[in-house]
């Protein structure tokens, strides 16, 4: 039992828990549900503490106690905070409950097939996943509002982005000319790098964002869509976080191949949804350019971070879960610039076609280089 005056310090003094349950968490926090025996009527009757590990000075984890208690503080559609204790990293969070499926857990759940169950499965995962990018384009904020205190407790995430933004296109293209041999690698790295700029320049449009927005990050409550882990929560372009919907889920490991039609209804929902906040957004017609230069931005990233998988030949998704081989993510992500951003990003577009190519020559033995539907729209 955790009471008054005992460890941890970060209890308020009006609270006592219950021992708790571990929910996982990662290599940088852990994650328990307590039972609430005694605090505030607010509280409920169990709520979730997550308590941030120490990172390495200048590891880009290091800031994500700070970013999820400023995402939490500003962002709606998140757990409540309820209590943040500074010195020991740790948030004590509104429990959402354990029973509200996930996006990642509705879009891999087998269909319920023959017959009209089936197709109502697969209807209802096709509108919740468009819901969750209306409920995402609703999230985001202008960070003109938050207080100057929060604004100043996250430059030193502001500035690790931009950075990474910069560096992680550039680094991904470097390693595809050292394994692929990719010739246009240069050329694209000044191309991107322009196009990132120009996006870093579009002050009226960085929003404060709840960054790792993938699918199991989202739980489908009655109440609406609640987004949970805000480790990524930050200021950027709100084209990083459409490209969530348009790519989609652009640093996710539940990434398989979504039905025609439906990343073109998710981005639509996600900019009706951002409109609320950036009027005019929907009929401005650089807004598409942006979101494809965003999305080729990750996409150039995500080389940087999959390759050496997929040069192994390995599978990308947690024990137990569906998901994609490296080599089949990597090649989608790459056709989708090759496909879509010819016109802006023609250098950028060449070298993914050369790692394309290269990959289908140089992974023919290995294992399938196609993205397989996702389970719910499967036939």
């Amino acid at each position: 039992m955790i009471g008054p005056g005992a460890d941890p310090p970060w209890l308020p003094s009006d609270a006592r828990l219950g021992d708790g349950v571990d929910l996982g968490g990662s290599t940088r926090s852990q994650v328990r549900r307590h039972q609430v025996l005694e605090a505030p009527p607010s509280w409920g009757s169990s709520v979730v503490v997550k308590r941030f590990l120490p990172q390495p000075d200048g590891h880009r984890a290091a800031m994500g106690y700070t970013r999820e208690r400023v995402g939490l503080t500003h962002l709606p559609g998140t757990p409540r905070l309820l209590a943040s204790h500074d010195p020991s990293r740790t948030l004590v969070l509104e429990d959402l409950g354990a029973d509200s499926p996930t996006l990642a857990d509705v879009l891999l759940a087998e269909r319920a097939t023959p017959g009209a169950s089936g197709r109502d499965t697969s209807a209802a995962a096709y509108w919740q996943a468009i819901e969750w990018a209306g409920a995402l384009g609703r999230t985001v904020r202008s960070p003109a509002g938050m207080p100057d205190a929060a604004r100043a407790e996250l430059a030193d995430a502001a500035a690790e982005d931009r950075r990474v933004r910069q560096d992680y296109p550039r680094t991904g293209l470097s390693r595809l000319r050292e394994v692929a041999g990719v010739r246009h690698a240069g050329a694209a790295t000044a191309e991107i790098l322009d196009a990132v700029e120009r996006l870093e320049r579009d002050t009226a449009r960085h929003v404060l964002g709840p960054g790792d927005t993938c699918p199991d990050n989202a739980l489908l409550t009655p109440a609406g869509v609640r987004f949970v882990d805000l480790e990524g929560a930050g200021v950027r372009h709100v084209a990083y976080e459409a490209a969530y919907a348009a790519e989609p889920f652009s640093t996710c490991w539940c990434v398989l191949t979504p039905p025609v039609g439906l990343t073109g209804a998710m981005l639509t929902a996600f900019t009706a949804g951002a409109g609320e906040h950036l009027p005019g957004l929907a009929d401005d017609p650089d807004w598409p350019a942006q979101v494809r230069v965003a999305v080729a931005a990750w996409v150039l990233s995500g080389t940087l971070w999959l390759l050496d998988g997929a040069v192994a030949d390995r599978a990308m998704a947690p024990a137990g879960r569906r998901g994609p081989q490296f080599r089949a993510l990597l090649l989608s992500r790459w056709r989708w610039v090759v496909h879509e951003c010819a016109e802006e990003l023609p250098d950028v577009a060449a070298a993914c076609d050369e790692a394309l190519r290269w990959a289908l020559r140089a992974w023919r033995d290995g294992s399938p280089l196609e993205l397989p539907p996702y389970p719910a729209f499967a036939d």
